[in-house]
């Protein structure tokens, strides 16, 4: 499968984007796609710092701080996924849910494009936000893109496929996975400061 058709897949049919997990987990292509989303979100923390802090140098920081969160996410949460998957009789290799993990980033991809024209038209239409919409729409598009990529419903498949899962185990992991992370963002969101 190439890595073209790898993406479309993720993004149509994730079932079938996963089933050769197993057997071969195409870590590069994990690895291309981590990258890509990579360089989308930090160039979208790259604008906001930008836009809040008028700073090259504090937009310079967000960028690379968040290009290297990105990828101690993708390894964090393989581990997670892996232990888990161990501890609930999982067949598969620790480069499974590498490869698993790397895949759901691909979604994510869309949710932080979308979120950079948030960002920018949020800087030019509503400089000061006193309703907090922004923030509001942000988190909105995080929790979509993790629903659908880290750690929701592309992670389930990956378990299923790659750590060879019973639906309902690959399940329950990624939806206390999601629910955990999402109570976390909430938390932690401006939106409702």
């Amino acid at each position: 499968m190439t890595l073209s058709d790898r993406i479309r897949l993720l993004l149509s049919s994730p079932d079938d984007a996963t089933l050769d997990v197993y057997e071969t987990p195409h870590i590069g292509h994990a690895f291309f796609i981590v990258t890509i989303f990579a360089f989308v979100s930090s160039f979208n923390s790259f604008l906001s710092a930008g836009i809040k802090s008028e700073s090259f140098g504090f937009s310079l920081i967000a960028f690379l701080g968040t290009f290297f969160v990105t990828y101690v996410t993708w390894v964090f949460l393989t581990i997670v996924f892996h232990l888990a998957a161990e501890v609930w009789g999982g067949l598969g290799e620790l480069p499974n849910a590498l490869a698993f993990v790397g895949f759901a980033a691909a979604p994510m991809i869309i949710t932080s494009v979308v979120s950079v024209f948030v960002t920018v038209g949020g800087g030019v239409v509503l400089p000061e936000d006193p309703e907090k919409i922004l923030p509001k729409i942000s988190l909105i598009m995080t929790l979509i893109g993790m629903g659908w990529g880290w750690p929701g419903l592309l992670c389930y498949y990956g378990l299923k496929n790659g750590e060879r899962l019973h639906v309902a185990k690959a399940a329950t992991i990624s939806l206390v996975a999601y629910i955990s992370i999402a109570v976390y963002e909430l938390n932690t969101s401006s939106a409702f400061d």
